[in-house]
């Protein structure tokens, strides 16, 4: 039997492990993306990210834009994020119609309870475009290591794991659903480094620049 005091230890050294070579990488890789994405549509002013966590994504996406204008909402925004946060309800964003040039959804919409709801409120936020980073399933074995990845990767900040990952497919129909369009895709992603990317496979990633799709003639 090991001590708690030893168990601790161990813990601590392993979160900071991971915060270090996983989690900063990844940030930096998502955001370099994000960026790409909003550059190639014409850059924004304003950047609202939905489900912000420590906010890094958000600063590094606003940074690398030039944004002043940054917010982020998360269901428990926490005190020292590295952007203006505020606690939501996870449902209903509290911002009028067309507040931010473009809204980020970064690894939240297969977490959210109603993906479609989030969606279209995100879009409902933003005046020009969304800017989407999250997964591909291809069947069910890669549905179950997408599950593992998010129970590992959310084990500290006890975000609950659904397990809603969609298919290309269901991806399309998705953002057609709830008023959108994809306008730019950047797949296969790379979020990670060796030798975990062996492990989390950059073609289950993605990032995508969703715009609202135009209006039908009546």
């Amino acid at each position: 039997h090991y001590s708690p005091c030893v168990l601790s230890a161990v813990g601590r050294a392993l979160g900071a492990y991971h915060h270090r070579s996983i989690h900063l990488p990844r940030t930096r890789r998502v955001a370099a993306a994000l960026v790409e994405l909003i550059e190639q549509a014409g850059g924004c002013r304003s950047l609202l990210d939905v489900g912000c966590g420590d906010g890094r994504i958000a600063r590094a996406v606003a940074d690398g834009l030039g944004v002043a204008q940054v917010e982020g909402v998360d269901l428990r925004a926490p005190s020292g994020a590295a952007v203006k946060a505020r606690s939501y309800d996870g449902h209903s964003l509290p911002f009028a119609n067309g507040s931010f040039d473009v809204v980020l959804l970064s690894d939240v919409l297969h977490h959210a309870a109603d993906p479609a709801a989030l969606l279209s409120e995100g879009l409902r936020v933003a005046r020009r475009a969304l800017a989407l980073k999250d997964h591909f399933r291809f069947g069910y074995l890669s549905g179950k290591l997408l599950t593992w990845m998010d129970v590992v990767g959310n084990a500290s900040s006890g975000v609950e794991v659904t397990g809603r990952y969609l298919s290309p497919q269901e991806w399309v129909e998705l953002v057609a659903a709830t008023g959108g369009r994809m306008a730019d895709l950047r797949w296969p992603l790379r979020v990670h480094d060796l030798p975990w990317r062996l492990l989390t496979r950059s073609e289950l990633q993605f990032a995508a620049l969703i715009e609202h799709a135009p209006r039908r003639e009546a």
